[in-house]
């Protein structure tokens, strides 16, 4: 009845209009990353199966595969994205304009300098590269797969350059705009792809062209317009570069780093050891799998992802009481998400042929392990937010040095020594995670309760 009640008294007006000011930015971007991030998961949904179609399932893996390789050297930007959200959200929240601004004008510098030096030793490199014995396929397609690899490397660089508009719409909190550039290039791509395959054979090179230019010229726009409206006060500038302010963005993009490049030896080096172990047709239902879960890993990250810069702001005002109340609720949320997944694993075998038809073959063993990791990715995820909100690394980095180490040797020895299959790759992905499950919510209770001393206060 109090339930009942509760819902009869609730305003949505009033909901979004009421409580603090942080709370009250966080839930417009909350309400307003649903809409952008229900069109992103349509798309993207829509995408797969229409890809599929457009290169064959092998094709497929191929494509996936390589986009792992080359997601390596987003590490490039040694932390640079978050080391300029962490410092740009400081610099406003302290109202110190010309610091925003310098952070910012540097941060395009490093990282133009950077991706351009790694751009053209990449393509000088790349034609001594075999990549048909890289990805374990018929030497026939050697020399497409060079352009290829060209070409999304080439694009990639750009796009990380262009694409820092991102952290600064995060550091503003104003997540949905970050989303929202994302969800205009997976319609863009979903559009040109509809063509591509009224117009042309299935082609890698055809792909990787439309998906590159789409991906640098959405966010060089977005960035353009933003830097001569909204955001014209820290508009970048090569007056404002000062490289001795690039040792404080590395001061804490280089912690940031490390973490990414941890994080990719779990997650991107997946689709690499099933190629080699299993061939490159199971990439593909590795990863439909993997995406069946996006909806729920989506809402989660909608609605924690204001919640870093938001953690910046109040750790900073030591508004503590907040910290707790907002994180309360997002183990409530986490455990409600619990709920939402067994379904999912038992409608399964239905929602895989619906989607993408019977020729691709799921099995119940790796959804359900996809099922676990989705739900321990977001637990850490609640805390992993507010730990990196305030700068307290050390611990976070230990403990990632150990899983990049521990990652691939049981990702291998699960897979010979097992008969899961594929499964085997992301249940070692599962129990790497442990540690950061149960270490993370140690380090929050710590600094919240101002109990944190020596590594857990650094």
């Amino acid at each position: 009845m109090e339930l009942i009640h509760k819902i009869k008294e609730f305003n949505l007006k009033t909901y979004f209009t009421v409580g603090h000011s942080r709370s009250i930015k966080a839930k417009k971007n909350i309400l307003a990353s649903v809409l952008i991030k229900g069109i992103s998961v349509l798309t993207s949904f829509v995408l797969v199966p229409l890809t599929i179609n457009y290169l064959t399932p092998v094709n497929y893996g191929i494509w996936l595969t390589l986009y792992s390789i080359i997601s390596w050297f987003g590490l490039l930007d040694i932390g640079l994205g978050n080391g300029l959200r962490n410092k740009f959200a400081e610099s406003v929240a302290s109202g110190d304009k010309n610091a925003a601004r310098t952070y910012l004008s540097t941060a395009y510098a490093m990282l133009g300098l950077i991706m351009g030096t790694a751009c053209v030793l990449f393509l000088v490199l790349n034609h001594y590269l075999n990549w048909a014995y890289i990805l374990n396929v018929s030497e026939v397609k050697a020399i497409e797969l060079t352009r290829v690899t060209a070409i999304i490397f080439s694009s990639f660089c750009l796009q990380l350059v262009v694409k820092l508009i991102s952290a600064v719409f995060l550091a503003d909190q104003k997540t949905a705009m970050s989303g929202a550039l994302n969800t205009a290039c997976s319609v863009l791509s979903l559009l040109v792809i509809f063509i591509l395959i009224k117009t042309t054979q299935g082609s890698l090179v055809y792909l990787a062209i439309t998906i590159g230019v789409i991906n640098v010229i959405v966010p060089l726009f977005t960035g353009a317009w933003f830097y001569k409206t909204y955001y014209k006060d820290y508009a970048p500038s090569f007056k404002f570069v000062d490289f001795r302010y690039a040792r404080k963005l590395m001061t804490v993009g280089v912690m940031f780093f490390l973490f990414q490049s941890t994080a990719l030896i779990v997650v991107a080096t997946d689709n690499i050891i099933i190629t080699r172990m299993f061939g490159a047709e199971e990439v593909t239902p590795y990863n439909i799998a993997l995406k069946y879960f996006t909806p729920i890993t989506l809402v989660f990250t909608i609605i924690s992802a204001p919640l870093w810069s938001a953690y910046t702001e109040s750790y900073a005002k030591k508004d503590i009481e907040w910290i707790k109340r907002i994180t309360g609720k997002m183990v409530r949320i986490w455990f409600l998400m619990i709920l939402a997944v067994l379904p999912m694993i038992l409608l399964s075998g239905f929602a895989y042929e619906l989607w993408v038809g019977k020729e691709i073959k799921i099995s119940i063993g790796l959804t359900c392990w996809m099922a676990l990791y989705t739900l321990l990715a977001s637990w850490n995820q609640i805390f992993g937010n507010f730990i990196n909100g305030v700068g307290k690394f050390r611990v976070g980095f230990y403990i990632s040095i150990f899983t990049a180490i521990i990652n691939i040797p049981l990702c291998i020895v699960l897979a010979k020594y097992t008969d899961w299959g594929v499964s085997a790759i992301i249940a070692a992905s599962c129990i790497s995670l442990v540690p950061d499950i149960i270490l993370m919510p140690i380090q929050y209770l710590k600094i919240i309760h101002n109990k944190a001393t020596g590594i857990w206060d650094k």
